[in-house]
């Protein structure tokens, strides 16, 4: 439950003294999904969250993500969605299922620590992003191509602190294929397209499911620019990808699958992107949820051990704690049982909490990143007299069992149903995505959500 080899933490509030600290070694630190769930050994960590590059802005129809957006973030933006032709939305959304999860990783340190299997990489990649590095020496702007396929030699000596998508594209798609909806992805295929006139002037074909990172298959997207996009020209640009592309062999699925599969996501995601860029409608963006904006982390000097100010279920406390101090240990440590101590990699759910009303696994946030913040855990949700509203509906419709995802399906509940009374089954299983349990299932879970919401329960008439 402690951070693997963390000995001194840093939260600095000006660039130029974080792009120092990294000079000197230490790592940086954006939502910590990636680093803390990894075996890597980190001694000194540089958190980036006092720098302010969480912002989303729209210039002349260009879009800047700040490299500290959360994939969350990012998913319930509408200037997201229209900017990127939905593509980004989507492929957060696929990349990770589980909500708590996307509340803290990042669209910084997903590209930096991408997985081979990362559709928000495909993504980037298919929108023709720019990243931009932040060096002593002044700021290093790089093409998607070459920044994903290295980042550590683009991110050496600096600080990845924003994003640049160049103009909407017309069309876009996003096709996976996976063991389980909520598994990564074997194969999956990312595409934006943008016509002139009849013709199309701008393809980019992206895929996972290969060796190495995802990549853009150039032969592909040359089949398809300067063409009319039909039927023909699709199924050319689907069998390059099939040929061109390096297709990873592995116990998961071997090459000959994902390449064959390749060919039937690439057709797809060609006919649904050109069929948006000629009809011209962008895909529904899913309903926002109003939440206020998270409190904003003070610069935190040189840090080893000591006393945090933690104001938990409305109470201020002081935990003695170290920079490793995960915020699931502080918590269990003083007495809050209800956060549960489950997987340590953010898969299981059961660490569920709530910072600033937002659902969060608290085992990959450390303690530091919870100073100044309201936590609430299960304990602060109701009493054995005077149960939660929600807690009450989990009672009645049957949803508890042995307890153990209990309190993080109860948080999960609460935040939605704050943020939107009227939840639809769809929204009430996303905001539970993430919430893995083993024996009462996922049925009577949802049914309590809705009875919650006041809705009748598919036992009910």
């Amino acid at each position: 439950m402690l951070a693997r080899g963390i000995r001194s933490y840093h939260r600095p509030s000006r660039l130029a003294e974080a792009i120092e600290l990294v000079k000197q070694g230490a790592v940086p630190l954006a939502g910590g999904t990636r680093l803390l769930a990894s075996a890597r050994e980190i001694p000194n960590v540089v958190d980036l969250a006092a720098l302010g590059l969480d912002q989303v802005e729209l210039d002349d129809g260009d879009l800047r993500l700040g490299a500290l957006v959360t994939l969350q973030a990012a998913a319930d933006s509408p200037i997201v969605h229209s900017a990127t032709g939905a593509l980004l939305t989507a492929a957060c959304r696929a990349q990770q299922p589980s909500r708590m999860v996307r509340n803290l990783a990042t669209l910084g340190g997903e590209s930096v620590f991408a997985s081979p299997d990362s559709e928000v990489a495909a993504a980037l990649l298919a929108l023709n992003t720019v990243f931009v590095v932040e060096r002593s020496d002044g700021p290093l702007e790089s093409p998607a191509l070459r920044f994903l396929r290295n980042p550590a030699e683009d991110v050496a000596q600096g600080i990845l602190t924003s994003l640049f998508v160049p103009g909407a594209p017309e069309g876009t798609a996003l096709e996976r294929v996976a063991v389980l909806p909520s598994a990564p992805a074997l194969v999956a295929v990312a595409v934006a397209v943008s016509f002139s006139g009849d013709q199309c002037g701008r393809a980019r074909i992206a895929l996972t499911g290969l060796v190495g990172a995802p990549a853009r298959v150039p032969e592909a997207e040359n089949r398809m620019e300067g063409s009319h996009a039909e039927d023909a020209d699709i199924e050319r640009a689907a069998e390059q990808v099939a040929t061109r592309a390096p297709f990873r062999d592995d116990a998961h699925a071997p090459a000959a699958y994902r390449r064959q599969v390749a060919r039937v996501l690439t057709r797809r995601a060609l006919h649904r992107a050109v069929k948006q860029a000629r009809s011209g409608q962008l895909p529904a963006a899913p309903r926002s949820r109003p939440t206020s904006r998270g409190r904003a982390l003070v610069a935190l000097p040189y840090f080893t051990s000591g006393r945090v100010e933690l104001n938990v279920n409305g109470e201020t406390r002081r935990p003695e704690v170290e920079a490793r101090t995960t915020l699931l240990d502080a918590l269990r440590r003083d007495g809050l049982w209800g956060v549960k101590h489950g997987c340590e990699t953010g898969e299981c759910g059961a660490c569920t909490v709530l910072v600033d009303g937002r659902p969060v696994v608290s085992c990959l946030m450390l303690a530091l990143r919870a100073q100044g913040r309201n936590v609430q855990t299960v304990e602060g949700l109701g009493t054995p007299d005077a149960l939660h509203p929600v807690q009450q509906a989990f009672v009645d419709t049957g949803a508890v069992q042995c307890g153990y995802c209990t309190p993080a399906m109860e948080l999960c509940a609460k935040a939605l149903l704050e943020a939107l009374p009227d939840p639809t089954e769809g929204e009430v299983r996303e905001a539970l995505a993430g919430c893995l349990c083993r024996c009462i299932g996922y049925v009577k879970p949802v049914q309590a959500v809705q009875r919650a919401a006041g809705g009748a329960t598919a036992d009910e008439p």
